[in-house]
């Protein structure tokens, strides 16, 4: 089903409206605890020429979201799953592996470059709280925003390839990689 809501911008309302999809997003993550989580599933960032927001489900029909999308996602896969979706090497995986969390309060977070008299370039990411301790994920830039996916989730995708007969990221090949040279 496609449902488009037009607004005129606010940025409180804009946030609102992100931490309701990543609300969204857990409660389908709760009902189906066989989806992959958003690092293993081989989605990928894309710029999008008009705003969609879409559920963790159509997410991971179209391999692709940018950052408002994935960071909905992000979110909802802390909430819903708690430390299990954490690895080593995200802030606060040992405390919360160690508390055994069920869940983790996260929530979307916009960070702006604009001055407060002109609209500016915003950019979503997850801010989540393991203890008494504030983290931040940017899983646009993890998932290839900057060029490349980075190299923790390579790594994840070979873990699932190698567990998962078949298996194959929704990627392309040129986001695997690096696009700029060091030579």
């Amino acid at each position: 089903m496609k449902i488009a809501v037009k607004l005129a911008f606010d940025e409180l309302g804009a946030l609102r409206l992100l931490n309701w999809l990543a609300q969204e997003n857990a409660i389908i993550l709760r009902a189906r605890p066989d989806l992959p989580l958003l690092y293993d599933a081989g989605v990928v960032y894309r710029r999008e020429a008009d705003e969609t927001w879409c559920d963790y489900l159509n997410m991971l029909a179209q391999g692709h979201e940018d950052c408002d999308g994935l960071a909905s996602a992000r979110a909802g896969e802390l909430l819903a799953r708690g430390a299990k979706a954490l690895r080593p090497g995200d802030g606060g995986y040992e405390l919360a592996k160690r508390m055994g969390l069920g869940t983790i309060h996260a929530e979307v977070m916009l960070r702006t470059r604009s001055s407060d008299d002109e609209p500016g370039l915003y950019h979503c990411v997850v801010r989540y709280r393991v203890g008494d301790r504030w983290h931040r994920d940017d899983p646009s830039a993890r998932l290839g925003m900057n060029g490349a996916v980075s190299a923790d989730v390579r790594r994840r995708w070979q873990v699932a390839r190698e567990g998962i007969s078949g298996w194959e990221p929704a990627v392309p090949h040129s986001l695997l990689e690096p696009s700029w040279s060091t030579a």
